[in-house]
Protein backbone atom coordinates (compact mmCIF):
# COMPACT_ATOMS: atom_id res chain seq x y z
CA UNK A 1 0.00 0.00 0.00
CA UNK A 2 2.71 2.26 1.19
CA UNK A 3 4.70 1.34 -2.32
CA UNK A 4 1.55 2.51 -4.18
CA UNK A 5 0.99 5.71 -2.22
CA UNK A 6 4.34 6.56 -2.89
CA UNK A 7 4.42 6.09 -6.56
CA UNK A 8 0.78 7.64 -6.91
CA UNK A 9 2.63 10.79 -5.28
CA UNK A 10 5.56 10.64 -7.38
CA UNK A 11 3.42 10.96 -10.60
CA UNK A 12 1.41 13.83 -9.22
CA UNK A 13 5.00 15.45 -8.43
CA UNK A 14 5.87 14.90 -12.23
CA UNK A 15 2.82 16.37 -13.59
CA UNK A 16 2.71 19.23 -11.44
CA UNK A 17 6.69 20.21 -12.12
CA UNK A 18 5.93 19.67 -15.87
CA UNK A 19 2.71 21.76 -15.81
CA UNK A 20 4.61 24.51 -13.42
CA UNK A 21 7.50 24.32 -16.31
CA UNK A 22 5.27 24.75 -19.24
CA UNK A 23 3.53 27.68 -17.69
CA UNK A 24 6.92 29.28 -17.17
CA UNK A 25 7.60 28.73 -20.45
CA UNK A 26 4.69 30.01 -22.02
CA UNK A 27 4.70 33.26 -19.30
CA UNK A 28 8.22 33.93 -20.62
CA UNK A 29 7.37 34.01 -24.37
CA UNK A 30 3.90 36.15 -23.88
CA UNK A 31 6.75 38.64 -21.64
CA UNK A 32 8.71 39.04 -24.13
CA UNK A 33 6.62 38.96 -27.06
CA UNK A 34 4.79 41.59 -25.33
CA UNK A 35 8.82 43.45 -24.70
CA UNK A 36 8.69 42.88 -28.55
CA UNK A 37 5.85 44.94 -29.26
CA UNK A 38 6.49 47.68 -27.40
CA UNK A 39 9.96 48.16 -28.69
CA UNK A 40 8.69 48.51 -32.07
CA UNK A 41 5.80 50.63 -31.23
CA UNK A 42 8.26 52.80 -30.07
CA UNK A 43 10.43 53.03 -32.97
CA UNK A 44 7.56 52.54 -35.59
CA UNK A 45 4.75 53.90 -33.83
CA UNK A 46 2.67 53.74 -36.73
CA UNK A 47 2.25 50.05 -36.86
CA UNK A 48 3.48 50.55 -40.65
CA UNK A 49 5.61 47.89 -42.42
CA UNK A 50 9.75 48.13 -41.41
CA UNK A 51 11.30 49.94 -44.27
CA UNK A 52 13.96 48.15 -46.56
CA UNK A 53 17.31 48.62 -46.04
CA UNK A 54 18.36 48.48 -49.96
CA UNK A 55 16.20 51.17 -51.77
CA UNK A 56 18.88 52.08 -54.74
CA UNK A 57 18.90 55.48 -53.70
CA UNK A 58 22.61 55.87 -54.41
CA UNK A 59 23.92 53.63 -57.42
CA UNK A 60 27.38 53.76 -58.16
CA UNK A 61 27.74 51.48 -62.09
CA UNK A 62 31.23 50.67 -62.86
CA UNK A 63 31.65 49.75 -66.30
CA UNK A 64 33.63 48.42 -69.55
CA UNK A 65 32.55 50.68 -73.34
CA UNK A 66 33.01 48.75 -76.22
CA UNK A 67 32.49 51.99 -78.68
CA UNK A 68 30.68 51.55 -81.72
CA UNK A 69 31.15 52.88 -85.06
CA UNK A 70 34.36 53.40 -84.87
CA UNK A 71 36.66 54.11 -88.24
CA UNK A 72 38.19 50.60 -89.29
CA UNK A 73 41.74 51.40 -88.77
CA UNK A 74 41.47 52.98 -85.15
CA UNK A 75 42.39 50.30 -82.56
CA UNK A 76 41.47 49.87 -79.38
CA UNK A 77 44.53 49.57 -77.02
CA UNK A 78 43.38 48.01 -73.85
CA UNK A 79 40.18 48.16 -71.48
CA UNK A 80 37.98 50.96 -71.45
CA UNK A 81 36.88 51.83 -68.26
CA UNK A 82 34.11 54.22 -67.06
CA UNK A 83 31.59 54.45 -64.45
CA UNK A 84 28.33 56.76 -63.35
CA UNK A 85 26.60 57.83 -60.16
CA UNK A 86 23.60 57.99 -59.51
CA UNK A 87 21.14 59.89 -56.42
CA UNK A 88 18.04 59.02 -57.14
CA UNK A 89 14.76 59.64 -55.10
CA UNK A 90 12.71 56.13 -54.93
CA UNK A 91 8.57 56.64 -55.53
CA UNK A 92 6.43 53.85 -54.44
CA UNK A 93 3.03 53.39 -56.08
CA UNK A 94 1.76 52.06 -52.80
CA UNK A 95 3.26 51.05 -49.56
CA UNK A 96 3.39 47.36 -50.57
CA UNK A 97 3.36 47.35 -54.15
CA UNK A 98 6.96 46.43 -55.45
CA UNK A 99 6.77 48.79 -58.79
CA UNK A 100 8.41 52.06 -57.78
CA UNK A 101 9.96 54.97 -59.83
CA UNK A 102 13.15 56.56 -59.25
CA UNK A 103 14.41 60.33 -60.41
CA UNK A 104 17.53 61.84 -59.66
CA UNK A 105 20.85 63.45 -60.71
CA UNK A 106 23.82 61.98 -61.94
CA UNK A 107 26.87 61.77 -63.44
CA UNK A 108 28.74 59.16 -66.18
CA UNK A 109 32.16 58.93 -67.31
CA UNK A 110 33.58 57.21 -70.40
CA UNK A 111 37.51 56.67 -71.88
CA UNK A 112 38.82 55.69 -74.99
CA UNK A 113 42.23 54.21 -75.59
CA UNK A 114 43.11 53.83 -78.88
CA UNK A 115 45.86 54.19 -81.35
CA UNK A 116 45.01 57.51 -83.17
CA UNK A 117 44.47 61.14 -82.35
CA UNK A 118 41.53 62.97 -82.68
CA UNK A 119 41.88 66.29 -84.50
CA UNK A 120 39.67 68.84 -86.58
CA UNK A 121 40.26 68.39 -89.82
CA UNK A 122 39.69 70.83 -93.39
CA UNK A 123 36.24 71.23 -93.64
CA UNK A 124 35.60 71.74 -89.81
CA UNK A 125 34.81 67.89 -89.61
CA UNK A 126 36.48 65.25 -86.43
CA UNK A 127 38.75 62.50 -87.70
CA UNK A 128 41.02 60.00 -86.06
CA UNK A 129 44.68 60.41 -87.37
CA UNK A 130 46.29 56.97 -86.68
CA UNK A 131 49.65 57.68 -84.13
CA UNK A 132 52.59 56.00 -86.56
CA UNK A 133 54.03 52.66 -85.22
CA UNK A 134 57.77 53.89 -84.56
CA UNK A 135 56.05 56.46 -82.26
CA UNK A 136 56.38 55.72 -78.50
CA UNK A 137 53.41 56.76 -75.69
CA UNK A 138 52.38 56.05 -72.57
CA UNK A 139 48.98 57.38 -72.78
CA UNK A 140 46.00 57.92 -75.69
CA UNK A 141 43.23 58.72 -73.63
CA UNK A 142 40.07 60.57 -75.19
CA UNK A 143 37.31 61.04 -71.84
CA UNK A 144 33.37 61.87 -72.08
CA UNK A 145 31.89 63.42 -69.60
CA UNK A 146 28.13 64.16 -68.97
CA UNK A 147 25.81 65.12 -66.19
CA UNK A 148 22.89 64.04 -66.35
CA UNK A 149 19.26 63.57 -65.26
CA UNK A 150 18.48 59.80 -64.54
CA UNK A 151 14.48 58.29 -64.68
CA UNK A 152 14.30 54.68 -63.83
CA UNK A 153 11.14 52.48 -63.63
CA UNK A 154 12.01 49.37 -60.69
CA UNK A 155 10.50 46.15 -59.61
CA UNK A 156 12.03 44.85 -56.50
CA UNK A 157 10.79 41.29 -54.81
CA UNK A 158 11.01 41.86 -51.14
CA UNK A 159 11.43 38.51 -49.96
CA UNK A 160 14.00 37.64 -52.21
CA UNK A 161 15.96 40.70 -52.99
CA UNK A 162 15.57 40.10 -56.57
CA UNK A 163 15.36 43.34 -58.64
CA UNK A 164 15.17 45.05 -61.81
CA UNK A 165 15.21 48.43 -63.37
CA UNK A 166 14.97 49.78 -66.92
CA UNK A 167 15.64 53.52 -67.54
CA UNK A 168 17.17 56.33 -69.18
CA UNK A 169 19.66 59.14 -68.28
CA UNK A 170 19.45 62.49 -70.56
CA UNK A 171 22.40 64.57 -69.68
CA UNK A 172 24.35 67.56 -70.86
CA UNK A 173 28.50 66.47 -72.26
CA UNK A 174 30.29 68.15 -69.98
CA UNK A 175 33.90 67.65 -71.66
CA UNK A 176 35.24 65.65 -74.01
CA UNK A 177 39.19 66.19 -74.33
CA UNK A 178 41.82 63.83 -75.04
CA UNK A 179 45.23 63.02 -73.06
CA UNK A 180 48.32 62.27 -74.77
CA UNK A 181 52.01 61.27 -72.79
CA UNK A 182 54.99 60.00 -75.33
CA UNK A 183 56.94 61.05 -78.06
CA UNK A 184 56.06 63.61 -80.13
CA UNK A 185 53.22 62.43 -82.59
CA UNK A 186 54.50 65.10 -84.97
CA UNK A 187 57.78 63.34 -85.40
CA UNK A 188 59.72 66.04 -82.64
CA UNK A 189 62.69 65.51 -80.54
CA UNK A 190 60.67 66.39 -77.37
CA UNK A 191 58.64 64.52 -75.70
CA UNK A 192 54.92 65.59 -75.31
CA UNK A 193 52.39 65.43 -72.36
CA UNK A 194 49.33 67.38 -73.13
CA UNK A 195 45.54 67.86 -72.90
CA UNK A 196 43.63 68.63 -75.75
CA UNK A 197 40.19 70.07 -75.25
CA UNK A 198 39.93 71.72 -79.05
CA UNK A 199 37.36 68.53 -80.24
CA UNK A 200 34.42 69.95 -81.72
CA UNK A 201 31.15 69.02 -83.40
CA UNK A 202 30.11 66.86 -80.50
CA UNK A 203 26.46 66.35 -79.77
CA UNK A 204 25.16 68.80 -76.74
CA UNK A 205 22.78 66.65 -75.30
CA UNK A 206 23.50 62.76 -74.06
CA UNK A 207 20.98 60.07 -74.22
CA UNK A 208 21.35 56.49 -72.79
CA UNK A 209 18.83 53.76 -72.28
CA UNK A 210 20.19 51.11 -69.37
CA UNK A 211 19.28 48.53 -67.17
CA UNK A 212 20.20 46.72 -63.86
CA UNK A 213 19.05 42.78 -62.46
CA UNK A 214 20.47 41.86 -59.81
CA UNK A 215 20.23 41.25 -55.71
CA UNK A 216 19.86 43.10 -53.34
CA UNK A 217 22.58 45.97 -53.32
CA UNK A 218 24.29 44.05 -56.41
CA UNK A 219 23.33 43.93 -60.09
CA UNK A 220 24.70 43.72 -63.55
CA UNK A 221 24.60 47.07 -65.50
CA UNK A 222 24.48 47.30 -69.31
CA UNK A 223 23.75 50.86 -71.08
CA UNK A 224 23.99 52.60 -74.67
CA UNK A 225 23.73 55.66 -76.25
CA UNK A 226 20.74 56.75 -77.96
CA UNK A 227 22.29 59.32 -80.01
CA UNK A 228 25.87 59.72 -81.11
CA UNK A 229 28.93 61.53 -79.65
CA UNK A 230 29.47 64.07 -82.68
CA UNK A 231 26.64 65.95 -85.02
CA UNK A 232 25.88 64.17 -88.19
CA UNK A 233 28.21 64.05 -90.54
CA UNK A 234 30.99 66.44 -88.30
CA UNK A 235 32.91 63.40 -87.03
CA UNK A 236 32.90 59.24 -86.55
CA UNK A 237 29.31 58.08 -85.91
CA UNK A 238 30.15 56.23 -82.52
CA UNK A 239 28.59 56.25 -79.62
CA UNK A 240 29.63 53.87 -76.17
CA UNK A 241 27.57 50.69 -75.29
CA UNK A 242 28.59 49.69 -71.62
CA UNK A 243 28.68 46.54 -69.58
CA UNK A 244 29.55 46.37 -66.10
CA UNK A 245 28.50 46.22 -62.13
CA UNK A 246 26.15 48.33 -60.05
CA UNK A 247 26.34 48.80 -56.45
CA UNK A 248 23.49 50.47 -54.75
CA UNK A 249 24.79 51.23 -51.34
CA UNK A 250 21.41 52.40 -49.57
Amino acid sequence: MKKKLFALILIVATCVCAYAQENQDTIAKVKKTKVKEKVEKVFNPNGEEKPEIVRDRLNIDIYHSFWMGMPQEVKHLKFDPGFSVSALWDFKVSKKSPVSFGVGLGFSYFSQFTNSLLKISDGWIMKYYVINSDIKYKLNRINYMNCNLPIEFRYRHRQSGFKFSIGVRVGLIAEVSQNYKGADPEGGSMDRWYKNREIYNTQRISVEAYTRIGWKAFAVFYGVHINKLFNNGTGPAEFPMSLGLSISLF
